[in-house]
């Protein structure tokens, strides 16, 4: 039990959620999907963090699809301010080796 006053604590007590944009099955089933790619777009950017990093923002490998499970709409859309890393090659090239 929490002493915040979260969205959902509030929510049903506003009615908010009870009115005309819940009560379309289409809009009920599109919401599932769009949440349901995004959640799988994080876990994915998570996972290909490396330990490092993720030990930076306070997360383990393991926890990974817990943590993502919990976020809400907003969280979820949430973008990563840095593009991914270029892969680094293991191996340097033979023109590159001779200069």
């Amino acid at each position: 039990m929490s002493i915040y006053i979260t969205r959902q604590d509030i929510a049903p007590a506003s009615g908010k959620h009870g009115g005309e944009e819940y009560s379309n099955p289409f809009r009920r089933l599109f919401g599932r999907a769009i949440r349901s790619l995004r959640r799988r777009k994080m876990i994915a950017m998570l996972e290909s963090l490396d330990n490092n990093t993720l030990r930076d923002i306070g997360l383990n490998r393991r926890d990974i699809v817990r943590v993502v499970n919990e976020f809400d709409d907003r969280e979820l859309g949430m973008a990563p301010l840095a593009q991914p890393a270029a892969p680094v090659r293991a191996s340097l090239e033979p023109q590159q080796m001779a200069a």
